[in-house]
């Protein structure tokens, strides 16, 4: 694996580790907490580009380029929506549809590209989507219970 490869892993592992804590963080009403998350899926941003970049010039799989293209998709419009807009998105379903298949896309992307890229490494990203989809559980479950 090359370097712009074990930066796109580490991303993966970086992206899905801020999602559970937002899910965790949120589930449990650290607000607060959630905005710091939020700079750091921002600041992933640079490296993403940076891969992208890298892919395009050194001619890489034409589906590792793609998804990027989501990841970056997905990165900037939670900015967006979030920090610069704030939107609050999330309670109509007209407009959260739409970010969760944006969200699910990234989330794909970053387990497909890990597990194309080196599949032990790729197993291991694997395991942060699964932790992922628990802690969106968890998030669902506290959620429904404090209503």
């Amino acid at each position: 694996m090359e370097l712009f490869d074990w930066i796109f892993i580490i991303s993966a592992i970086v992206f899905f580790s801020s999602i559970i804590a937002v899910f965790i963080l949120t589930a449990n009403d650290k607000m607060d907490n959630v905005r710091i998350i939020g700079i750091i899926l921002f600041v992933m941003l640079l490296p993403i580009i940076l891969i992208l970049i890298n892919y395009i010039m050194t001619g890489r799989d034409i589906k590792l380029i793609i998804y990027l293209i989501f990841i970056i998709i997905y990165l900037v419009a939670e900015f967006l929506l979030d920090m610069v807009l704030k939107i609050d998105f999330r309670s109509k379903p007209s407009r959260h549809v739409p970010y969760i298949i944006v969200e699910w896309a990234a989330c794909y992307s970053f387990l497909i590209g890990a597990l194309t890229l080196d599949v032990t490494w790729g197993w291991i990203v694997a395991f942060f989507f699964f932790a992922f989809i628990i802690a969106l559980m968890y998030n669902i479950v506290k959620m429904k219970k404090k209503k």
